[in-house]
């Protein structure tokens, strides 16, 4: 309080009320007298005027009146005035019941005192802010006509897309720039019940479905998509009803993503995770922060989509060293170089390495002990692990047995594998070594390290997805290959994904497989359609779409489950566990990874590392076109027919 009263502004609003107060008792005796104030009246105002105004006071400090900056009057403050108000005047009455029992004093003129009184401070206070809140056209905007204003040539005329609180704040922001990049021709609702109807002055044209006609009539250039929680529906229908008619489509980021600045200068193009018919994701992280605050953390793959995310977001929770693993230099460096930008306190370490590598990991861990790693170093491009089958074992196999065995040695408290859903029932190389990866940590499991599995599916626009390679197609006119026109794939932004990694490997004790609740599964050719939409164009007539057929290793559907595993719910309705680790013989297992270390060492026989997998991995099928045979000499080197039996009996 001491602090207020020490401003000037409190004295110039408090001089302002207390002259308004006595304006407003004044007019409330000449309504009730009828302008006829005889000696009698004038006395028991000014016996009055005082104690009444002493009320009035003490009631606004109590609702901080005087604490709120005026020019950002809004209607809570308003209302504190009306409050204000009705209590300073119920402790007037009271001081007339009490020391005039109302002689003399009319109740009329305490009625009329307690309208008057809210007209007169909330008028001053919203005076105030209509004078900061003017623009150039603040006289003509009160006043009871309007001319034609010219307006900026510069300006984008822009239809607002939604209704609701945020449509209402973007409209008020346009309107209240002194020199503003759009100029908004109406708004659109998602269903149209409120056609004709206004806001802010601005009228409703419509619906989503009147757009194709509401567009080229007003002649706007833009569509401003202004929806709370950015309905991926509603998105989409408004995308496939202007398909071909030019109009750029832009979406109001969410409040988190625009809190350091103006609604106007977030506005984005649309994203393709725009059309995702996911629910945001909300997290408490509070777990995560504990689970990695002052830890010294390990990332492998660290220049990749997926590693170099997770290095961002775990930098957030400043552990107190941060390894980054990558054997491809330039994309460690650029990783390195924006995290140490980023960093405040934590130490970034940038280092070439390869999970290959035992001895080179050894030096990594001696130097560094890390004490949590995210192993994300992986081969993912399915066709062409096709065409390479040994190395995929080389690399997500044993790399991953090596990382594992280093990271128990040197007493890693968590290990957290980051797998896939082509892991489940895998037709492909790459599927069928992420899952016994899968069983490597699992069966390492319960030795003091925590081994920890979490299994998702595509993310938009990391290394290997779809969508950069359509993205080209559409840069360079065409045609756009999709696989079949069945193909579905779930879908996850790399940021949600990454942050519902961490939350699981926070939950994680050891021994768990993690799934990631992926949303509904989308259609490629779909996917494809809206990209194209999204550039502007109309598919099958701007931008062809081919079908070219299954890919080597590719199945028209992902998983994340397969039929009939317990699954067990967890505290957050996003992410699923269930652990099968019992089932897996580690006797078979291991001497398999013995042999493929053997392969890698000697010959390179693809054919024999593929029945290998098939025998590990009963589930593990490979269909005609998924299977490329190279032929081999180690055929000694393959599991026996007992081995086999007893491997599928377990798995």
């Amino acid at each position: 309080m001491i602090s207020i009263i020490r401003r000037r502004n409190f004295w110039v609003m408090l001089s302002l009320d207390v002259l308004l107060l006595g304006l407003a008792y004044m007019g409330a005796y000449w309504l009730r007298f009828d302008g006829g104030l005889d000696r009698e009246v004038l006395h028991a105002f000014w016996v009055t005027l005082g104690p009444l105004i002493i009320c009035m006071i003490s009631s606004f400090l109590f609702f901080d009146l005087y604490r709120g900056m005026w020019r950002y009057t809004s209607v809570r403050d308003l209302a504190n005035v009306i409050k204000g108000s009705l209590v300073g005047t119920v402790l007037f009455v009271a001081y007339l019941a009490m020391f005039h029992h109302f002689s003399g004093i009319s109740r009329a003129v305490v009625v009329a005192d307690g309208v008057f009184t809210v007209v007169a401070i909330g008028g001053l206070r919203l005076g105030i802010r209509l004078y900061f809140h003017r623009d150039p056209e603040f006289l003509e905007e009160i006043s009871f006509w309007k001319r034609k204003r010219s307006g900026n040539g510069d300006q984008v005329r822009a239809l607002i897309l939604g209704t609701g609180p945020s449509a209402e704040r973007l409209l008020r922001e346009v309107m209240t720039q002194a020199d503003p990049d759009y100029k908004v021709v109406g708004l659109v609702d998602t269903v149209g019940t409120t056609r004709g109807m206004k806001i802010h002055g601005m009228p409703i044209l419509g619906s989503i479905e009147d757009l194709p006609e509401v567009i080229p009539l007003y002649r706007a250039d833009e569509v401003l998509i202004a929806l709370s929680g950015k309905r991926a529906c509603d998105i989409k229908t408004a995308i496939e009803k202007c398909t071909g008619s030019g109009i750029r489509f832009k979406v109001i980021p969410s409040i988190t993503d625009r809190i350091n600045g103006a609604v106007t200068d977030k506005i984005r193009d649309i994203q393709l995770e725009d059309l995702l018919e996911r629910e945001p994701v909300e997290l408490d992280m509070s777990d995560v922060s504990k689970d990695l605050e002052a830890k010294i953390v390990m990332v492998t793959g660290a220049g990749g989509s997926i590693g170099s995310e997770l290095a961002r977001q775990i930098l957030t929770y400043n552990p107190s060293r941060l390894i980054l693993l990558d054997n491809a230099e330039t994309p460690l460096f650029n990783i390195d170089m924006e995290l140490k930008k980023e960093a405040r306190g934590t130490e970034v370490i940038a280092s070439i390495g390869d999970t290959r590598s035992t001895k080179g990991l050894e030096r990594i861990f001696k130097a560094y002990r890390p004490e949590i790693v995210y192993h994300a170093a992986a081969y993912k491009h399915v066709p062409m692990m096709e065409l390479n089958p040994i190395d995929a074992v080389n690399n997500n196999i044993l790399g991953t047995y090596k990382l594992a065995s280093v990271s128990l040695r040197y007493h890693v408290r968590k290990f957290v594998l980051i797998s896939t859903d082509k892991a489940v029932r895998p037709t492909s190389v790459m599927g069928a070594t992420k899952r016994v990866s899968e069983m490597i940590v699992q069966s390492m499991n319960g030795n003091g390290t925590g081994f920890v599995v979490v299994r998702f599916g595509n993310v938009i626009g990391s290394n290997g997805s779809v969508v950069p390679l359509f993205e080209s197609q559409i840069a360079s006119g065409g045609p756009v290959t999709v696989t079949h026109p069945e193909v579905t794939r779930y879908f996850m932004t790399i940021p949600e994904a990454v942050m519902l990694v961490l939350k699981a490997g926070a939950m994680g004790k050891g021994g768990e497989l993690f799934l990631l609740d992926m949303g509904e599964p989308v259609k490629i050719v779909d996917l494809a359609r809206n990209m194209i939409r999204l550039a502007g164009l109309v598919p099958d007539k701007d931008i062809k779409i081919e079908f070219i057929g299954l890919r080597p290793g590719e199945k028209l559907y992902e998983e994340l489950l397969i039929d009939g595993e317990g699954i067990v719910d967890t505290a957050h309705g996003k992410i699923k566990v269930y652990n099968n680790a019992d089932g897996i013989d580690e006797e078979v297992l291991f001497e398999a990874v013995e042999r493929f270390r053997l392969l890698v060492e000697s010959s390179g026989d693809n054919e024999t590392a593929i029945n290998i997998l098939k025998r590990l991995v009963p589930s593990y099928h490979i269909e005609e076109i998924g299977f490329v045979s190279i032929p081999g000499t180690l055929g000694a080197s393959s599991l026996t027919e007992s081995d086999a039996a007893h491997g599928e009996k377990k798995f």
